[in-house]
């Protein structure tokens, strides 16, 4: 089993998953029906997130991560590609940012992903 650097607690125990997601759910939620999921999880702190990769209709590829999920706010990012390729910075044309529903900054979203992994982080530890 692939095992990754877990961002909040440092361990390798980040495990991703493959997820099935109900097409109806999908195109309703990101517009489009070619879809991947993987939900990643870390089995020491419990961090994790869900990464969803859909080709909406407009034919560009969006990447959407939704962390804190059971938790609130919930933190959103999502990354318009104009190529189908590996994520990587050169490859994003922009990435949007939300809270909840509310589309937020980029430092006031990091600022709450940070906060959220040091809680994880000292629960972990303590």
């Amino acid at each position: 089993m692939e095992r990754l650097k877990c961002k909040a607690c440092g361990s390798e125990a980040m495990v991703p998953l493959d997820v099935v997601v109900e097409a109806d759910e999908l195109e309703e939620l990101l517009g489009g029906e070619d879809t991947e999921s993987r939900f990643f999880t870390c089995h020491v702190c419990g961090d994790n997130w869900l990464s969803v990769k859909a080709e909406p209709d407009s034919g560009d590829c969006q990447i959407t991560f939704i962390h804190q999920m059971g938790m609130s706010p919930i933190l959103k990012r999502v990354a318009h590609m104009q190529t189908h390729v590996i994520l990587k910075e050169n490859t994003v044309d922009h990435w949007e940012y939300f809270l909840d529903d509310d589309q937020v900054d980029e430092d006031e979203w990091y600022s709450k992903l940070k906060k959220r992994r040091k809680t994880l982080k000292s629960i972990c530890t303590n």
